[in-house]
């Protein structure tokens, strides 16, 4: 004859098995299971007019970087004649459960150099890992200031000609901004993540994101320099991004299904934008 004491002691073994089974089922559920890619394009909203650029104010050094007098145009908002794609676009994962083995942190150096006083990448992805060669490709001396708020940033005088070196230690969670104090005008970005999960689009606005976690709700963060959202994080309210439940943070949500490739355009509104 079983007691109703070891009745109670196996009601309460078969419920905590239950409920350890639920938590795996949920963790399993939530973790996914394959791989998946996102491509797609970001483009200037065919009812509206970009911001023409506008050419620098060269104050300085006018020889080596503006040669001959020619007027030097701004890289803040670069939209593709033909295609109308925004490149410069930054998206990217914010938090990876998984990363596949295929696009593990790369070991290679990552060159960022300037030229005629313009940094030559305007808005640069990299794995946290990687080392930044910063190279000055100009007759006369830069000082590149990254100001990292994750980790120590850099700033330093680069020679004519010269190059060093620089490792950020810690991701950020939005691009750090790249200045030059000594030709004001010169501005560009860095983004240091923790995987490779990032793409910063083409000069015709697109972007491929590959072996993504598949089968779980991913977040997306995206940012454009002059993006009227908090931190210049693009914020939309189109249908699209409605669909995608675009926070008023600059960020989309979406599942992919194993082996998928998933395409998204998006046109984003002239009031996306500052100014």
């Amino acid at each position: 004859m079983v007691s109703t004491e070891r009745v109670a002691e196996i009601r309460s073994a078969l419920a905590e098995t239950a409920s350890g089974n639920s938590a795996d089922a949920e963790q399993t559920a939530a973790t996914g299971t394959g791989w998946a890619t996102l491509e797609g394009q970001f483009l200037f909203d065919q009812s509206d007019s970009p911001r023409p650029r506008q050419p620098l104010q060269i104050t300085k050094d006018a020889a080596v970087c503006a040669p001959g007098g020619k007027a030097v145009l701004n890289q803040v908002m670069l939209v593709d004649p033909e295609t109308r794609g925004i490149a410069n676009v930054a998206v990217y994962l914010r938090k990876a459960s998984r990363v596949h083995e295929t696009v593990q942190p790369e070991a290679e150096t990552v060159l960022f150099d300037q030229e005629q006083c313009i940094f030559l990448t305007h808005v640069m992805g990299m794995v946290v890992g990687q080392t930044i060669e910063i190279k000055n490709s100009d007759p006369i001396g830069h000082n590149t200031n990254i100001s990292m708020s994750a980790g120590a940033g850099f700033n330093q005088t680069i020679a004519s000609g010269d190059s060093t070196d620089y490792q950020p230690t810690r991701e950020e969670s939005l691009p750090a901004q790249v200045l030059c104090n000594v030709h004001p005008w010169m501005v560009a970005y860095i983004l240091p993540r923790s995987n490779p999960y990032f793409a910063i689009t083409q000069s015709d606005g697109n972007f491929r994101i590959e072996n993504l976690p598949a089968g779980e709700e991913l977040e997306f963060q995206v940012w454009h320099e002059l993006a009227a959202g908090p931190g210049h994080t693009l914020v939309l309210d189109t249908d699209a991004a409605k669909a995608l439940k675009w926070s008023r943070k600059g960020r989309f949500k979406l599942k992919l299904d194993p082996d998928e490739t998933r395409p998204l355009t998006l046109e984003i509104p002239a009031d996306a934008f500052q100014g």
